[in-house]
């Protein structure tokens, strides 16, 4: 079952409550506060060891193309946005089949702690500009961006003729760009 955030948010306030009203009648002191903080600790520390398939009680359903305590895929470009973004979470960005229809076509794809992973296709020229603080940025053909800038050029790109630009940056987590 997934539930909310204000499910979860509404969950701990009653806790919370039922902590003061026992504190209150029965004059027993729980540490309610510190209980839930150490609860949410151990859920976060699940989710990271067991990879994202631990049931999520914190479903963040943010605006397109960004991930936040969850996974998402898009395919293809969005007509919403061209910006995709991962929080505590992963985006899977699959760009294959793709169609210029400008002379350049801008991407951006951002991730703090969580990671991102970009699959392109072979026919489409590509420029690509990353930063990583802290992070890592893996892009095609093994050119790698740990901490500091990197940038990568298919083999069929062309500056005067339609190309896709993905501008990639990492903080405290990792992209991967592959072919």
């Amino acid at each position: 079952m997934r539930m909310g955030l204000g499910l979860l948010i509404g969950v701990l306030i009653i806790l919370f409550g039922l902590g003061i009203i026992i504190n209150v009648v029965f004059h027993v002191n729980i540490p309610i506060g510190k209980i839930l903080f150490g609860l949410f600790l151990i859920y976060i520390g699940l989710k990271t060891i067991l990879g994202g398939s631990f049931p999520s009680p914190i479903i963040v359903h943010g605006p397109p193309g960004v991930a936040v305590f969850n996974d998402r895929t898009y395919h293809g470009l969005s007509s919403d946005s061209n910006e995709y973004n991962a929080v505590f979470g992963k985006a899977m960005v699959d760009l294959r089949g793709i169609e210029l229809k400008e002379k350049v076509t801008r991407i951006k794809v951002a991730v703090v702690f969580g990671g991102a992973e970009v699959i392109l296709d072979n026919n489409t020229p590509v420029r690509i500009k990353a930063d990583a603080v802290f992070g890592g940025v893996q892009l095609p053909e093994n050119v790698a961006g740990g901490f500091g800038s990197a940038s990568y050029q298919s083999q069929n790109f062309e500056e005067d003729k339609n190309y896709l630009l993905i501008e990639a940056s990492s903080v405290f987590g990792g992209i991967e760009i592959h072919y």
